[in-house]
């Protein structure tokens, strides 16, 4: 009751701000609504958009209108796709692009590049394709199939004709859903499970050192999602907006062997992702699989081959001593625009 009667006011006080000051806004609808508009339901939207648009702006309005257009549209913003259940998925992952073909044909030229530039190293080479959120949660995409990312599954095909290097496939066996309802990166289950994965495929190319390496679990906090955040319903109220997260704190305890007063041996591995290898532990669970601890050169932000490239570029000499690279990217990264880095390493690198 307490909801509906919420929503009936921002209604009527939009309907208000429309015949004041939003006549312009609703006339422009009127004017482009088509036949088709009116049979399929869009009329009605747009009307409702134009309502809560002309409620005067403030963070907490703004918030209560970013709810309301979430609870009672399913509208989670031009970024973020609302599914069922409170699930939100990233519009990446969803839309076609016109460049899409030709910038997966790029990555996949690059991908070849980028291999014959770690082997030069010596380095083994670990390639980790993240699946797409909407691919493995597609039952929670709420009346859409996730078909850009079964097109973007034929990169695949690239990835086996690659020699002399380890893919680790994380479709096979995926702990679903493996994600957070309101982000777009696994959850600790998905990345512990990645973090196993990942140990099984490099066990056979590190020498028999280990460290003696202890997870240790800590406690629950509240986690709010990458995907919240874009869609502005952090700022909504509690009813309004999808419930919060919760995750488990973790760390690694390290006992090396050795004295005090010796220097710690160099990481033999180098972990060279994207933000999936910054989030929900995934560092602390792959230095427990591998009983070793890595080095952390991830980059938020990184796409496909960010932090691969800048190792390459910045760190070339330390590869020499190092007995796996791991690199992990998203798959919906491989039909984004070309970075800066991409582009300057695909005109050095031939």
């Amino acid at each position: 009751m307490i909801r509906a009667l919420l929503v009936l006011a921002v209604i009527f006080s939009g309907l208000a701000a429309v015949l004041t000051r939003g006549h312009e806004a609703l006339g422009e609808v009127l004017r482009t609504t088509t036949v088709s508009d009116l049979t399929n339901g869009h009329f009605a939207q747009h009307v409702d958009k134009t309502i809560f648009g002309a409620v005067p702006r403030s963070t907490a309005l703004d918030g209560l209108v970013t709810g309301l257009e979430y609870r009672v549209l399913g509208d989670a913003g031009p970024q973020v796709r609302a599914g069922c259940g409170d699930w939100l998925y990233t519009m990446e992952e969803l839309r076609a692009e016109r460049h899409d073909r030709d910038n997966m044909a790029l990555r996949a030229e690059m991908l070849q590049r980028l291999v014959r530039a770690i082997k030069q190293s010596g380095a083994r080479l670990v390639i980790v394709p993240v699946p797409d959120k909407a691919d493995q949660v597609e039952a929670r995409l709420c009346g859409i199939r996730a078909t850009q990312s079964r097109l973007r599954d034929q990169f695949w095909n690239e990835l086996a004709r690659v020699d002399g290097v380890l893919v680790v496939d994380l479709r096979n066996h995926w702990p679903k859903p493996g994600y957070w309802k309101t982000d777009t990166h696994w959850d600790q289950t998905g990345a512990r499970f990645a973090a196993e994965q990942i140990a099984q495929a490099v066990a056979g190319t590190l020498d028999p050192r280990q460290d003696a390496i202890k997870l240790v679990d800590g406690s629950m906090r509240r986690r709010t999602g990458d995907l919240a955040r874009l869609s502005g319903l952090t700022d909504a109220p509690h009813l309004l907006a999808p419930g919060p997260e919760q995750e488990r704190e973790v760390k690694v305890d390290v006992s090396r062997s050795g004295g005090l007063l010796d220097d710690p041996p160099e990481p033999q591995i180098i972990l060279a992702g994207s933000s999936f290898s910054l989030n929900s532990g995934f560092l602390e669970y792959l230095e427990t699989s591998l009983s070793r601890e890595v080095a952390q050169v991830s980059q938020p932000g990184g796409g496909f081959a960010g932090a691969l490239i800048e190792t390459l570029d910045k760190r070339a000499g330390s590869l020499e001593k190092v007995k796996a690279v791991i690199w992990e990217w998203p798959m919906r990264s491989l039909v984004s625009s070309p970075s800066e880095a991409e582009k300057n390493f695909m005109r050095q690198i031939k």
